[in-house]
């Protein structure tokens, strides 16, 4: 979601009849809305290492400010910001499933529920603005 360098990719695998599962669609744990700024500047693992990934350094205060605008989505709905992201990731267009960490089984719940949320049309353009407004922030 944060990042739409495959767009392309996942639209020509649709036209196709490709199915294409999406691996790390909660941006490795970014997209649940529970990590603050202060938290993930201590993180000691992989995802503060990468370079060019969603909490490097200059991409982290505009991906927080998209959370945080996802959330302004979320909550009218009754929903998480996880499960809106699960549930735009699966509406794309070619992707038939998505890969979604949890670290327990309140999250592998909270994640199952997002497989019924259906996201009407003027919900799903208002999260692809968002999502485009921080990709030209890149």
């Amino acid at each position: 979601m944060l990042n739409l360098e495959h767009r392309e990719l996942i639209s020509w695998c649709s036209d196709r009849g490709t199915g294409v599962v999406t691996y790390g669609p909660l941006a490795f744990g970014l997209l649940t809305g529970a990590l603050a700024k202060e938290r993930i500047e201590t993180l000691d693992d992989w995802r503060r290492r990468d370079p060019e990934g969603v909490f490097a350094p200059e991409n982290l205060d505009r991906n927080l400010a998209i959370v945080d605008a996802l959330r302004a989505v979320a909550e009218p709905l009754g929903i998480t910001v996880a499960q809106l992201a699960l549930a735009w990731n699966v509406a794309q267009a070619g992707v038939t499933s998505a890969i979604a960490g949890s670290r327990d089984p309140d999250h592998v719940r909270g994640n199952a529920t997002a497989g019924d949320v259906e996201l009407d049309d003027e919900t799903l353009a208002a999260i692809d603005a968002l999502v485009a407004d921080g990709e030209r922030g890149r």
